[in-house]
């Protein structure tokens, strides 16, 4: 059973306010430290991002040498294979 004694509640704050106080000084030093800045690379992209650039390229080198057809229900839009021709039976 725990002592309930006036002695030994005393011993037991006396005991939790030193742990404290040692928390805060280790605080204050953490705080008081000043921390070292990371270098903003915002601007620079990520070396693997490379690749995709490269097939982006590719891709629209692709597309720009075909010729798309016009939209047969909006003739002025190229055709974006919605199949409302093939569902019309155009």
């Amino acid at each position: 059973m725990a002592d309930l004694s006036p002695e030994s509640s005393a011993r037991a704050f006396a005991a939790i306010f030193a742990v404290l106080e040692k928390m805060e000084k280790r605080l204050e030093k953490l705080e008081g430290t000043p921390v070292k800045q990371l270098p903003v690379l915002r601007d620079a992209p990520h070396s693997s991002l490379d690749k995709f650039s490269v097939a982006e390229a590719i891709a629209d080198s692709i597309f720009a040498s075909m010729k798309e057809k016009a939209c047969q229900f909006e003739p002025d839009k190229p055709c974006d294979h919605c199949s409302m021709c093939n569902s019309r039976g155009f």
